[in-house]
């Protein structure tokens, strides 16, 4: 027990907050769970506030809790705070991202492996995550691997030029 990596609890981080202004023209700091663009080029952030509540108890009465409150609001009504770091909500770049599920058979198939999507109602939930090229290797490689017939990853699926 001397290493004190071993006495270090273990804490996720803090999502990054922001200032948020609201219709009444109060501002706000609010967690930043997810950011997005949307069609116009727009940032939309999905943000949470915490707010005290009350819990009614029979025996002890009314005690104070609290409750977690997620919305969406656009840029500018939501401004970036300086010194926190938004690099935890940017996705990988398209080449690194986790999009299909590689699942061992099920039962007494012929096939190694089956790809799915990764939200396929089909796929065995201990089937591991691959990116693209990794997906295609598993298509082309020794092993019988097959596409999925009900959600068809191979339509989506494309070689690099």
């Amino acid at each position: 027990m001397d290493n004190k990596e071993d006495l270090a609890p273990d804490v996720s981080p803090l999502p990054p907050q922001a200032d948020v202004t609201l219709p009444n023209g109060q501002h706000l700091q609010a967690a930043v769970i997810r950011r997005r663009r949307d069609r116009s080029g727009g940032w939309w952030y999905d943000l949470e506030i915490e707010l005290p509540d009350r819990v009614d108890d029979r025996r002890q009465g009314p005690t104070l809790t609290s409750r977690k409150i997620s919305f969406r609001a656009p840029h500018p009504v939501v401004q970036r705070i300086e010194g926190e770091d938004y690099s935890s909500l940017d996705l990988p770049p398209l080449e690194h991202r986790k999009r299909w599920r590689l699942s061992p058979p099920q039962g007494d198939g012929w096939a190694d492996a089956y790809l799915h999507r990764p939200d396929c109602a089909q796929a065995a939930s201990e089937g591991g995550l691959v990116t693209d090229q990794e997906a295609l290797k598993a298509l082309a490689g020794p092993d019988v691997t097959v596409p999925c017939s009900v959600c068809r990853p191979d339509t989506v699926l494309q070689r690099p030029c």
